[in-house]
């Protein structure tokens, strides 16, 4: 599945207040329960599956790149929020580069095989130096997902 099908107007964030990784993940995973995506006990949940698969591995792929995800049993469709940090947030990245942009992604459990679909094609999206100056400069969520159409 493509990340422009996942995402919104209303989940591009475009200045992210958060400065460390947990705080990121905390920040998203609020707004998508502001929203009333994650319900009765999901925000909780969502949270700490985060947690465990950063203690894994981080999700930092490099090029100031994040790709938070984890799989939640209760979630109806897969999700996706991007995040913007003018300033960069520590996220242990393989390149020790501050993290600029964040594509977190909650997946179903019963729906693991898309997940990596959807993987790869932000990875591909985001190898490009022009794609990332784009999204750098970009005014609007409305900008962002034309980008990342």
């Amino acid at each position: 599945m493509k990340l422009a099908k996942l995402l919104t107007e209303e989940r591009v964030f475009l200045s992210l207040q958060a400065t460390t990784c947990t705080e990121v993940m905390e920040e998203l995973v609020g707004h998508l329960a502001e929203q009333g995506i994650l319900l009765n006990g999901m925000r909780d949940r969502a949270l700490e599956a985060l947690r465990c698969r950063e203690e894994e591995i981080s999700t930092g792929v490099g090029c100031g790149v994040a790709i938070p995800h984890a799989y939640l049993e209760d979630l109806a469709e897969p999700v996706a929020v991007f995040g913007r940090s003018a300033e960069g947030v520590e996220f242990d990245a393989c390149d020790h580069a501050p993290v600029h942009f964040v594509v977190m992604m909650l997946i179903p459990e019963a729906k693991r095989g898309q997940h990596l679909l959807t993987l790869a094609d932000v990875g591909k999206r985001f190898l490009s130096c022009e794609t990332r100056q784009a999204l750098a400069a970009a005014p609007d969520a409305q900008t962002v997902l034309s980008i990342l159409a």
